[in-house]
């Protein structure tokens, strides 16, 4: 038979060696976990940069669209020609009233806001007018095409005449 002494255990101690609990964690559980999330950060890390590289592209492409779209709407509302102008050096869409003093809206795709490098970006024309009757005199297609690492990333923002703009 036992005796109830060796059967109690004090608090603190292990029932199997009668020592005291250990606390916290052991070096080699701590290297196990870093080893781990190690590897699932370098899994997803490169994922992650794929994602936000396609969305800085689609941010661009969204609003190349409001500012043209823009330019019909303020052409109807104020009863006058808006011109849009497309500048390449700053890659600079402008929308702008006909003698350019009234600044309606402007996208810039250069480096502090987007961060396209010239020649990532490029438009079919520099200048396009619309006029009151919604329509315009000619249509410009702005194409954004950036290679990051293997994967290429690229959006076509097109306005019809009437004023349809569509990005693919």
């Amino acid at each position: 038979m036992t005796s109830p002494r060796l059967l109690t255990v004090r608090q603190g101690e292990s029932r199997a060696y009668g020592r005291r609990a250990r606390r916290g964690f052991s070096i080699l559980e701590l290297v196990i976990t870093l080893v781990l999330v190690g590897i699932v950060a370098t899994i997803s890390g490169g994922r992650i940069t794929q994602m936000r590289d396609q969305q800085r592209v689609n941010r661009a492409a969204n609003s190349l669209q409001v500012q043209l779209e823009k330019a019909f709407a303020i052409a109807g509302r104020n009863r006058k020609p808006i011109e849009i102008t497309w500048t390449a050096s700053s890659m600079t869409l402008s929308v702008t009233d006909r003698s350019g003093a009234i600044v309606y809206g402007s996208a810039f795709l250069g480096n502090s806001n987007f961060g396209f490098k010239t020649g990532e970006v490029t438009a079919t024309a520099t200048s396009v007018e619309v006029y009151p009757s919604g329509l315009a005199n000619g249509t410009i297609s702005i194409t954004i095409n950036t290679v990051r690492g293997t994967r290429t990333y690229r959006k076509v923002i097109s306005m019809t005449r009437a004023g349809m703009v569509k990005v693919t």
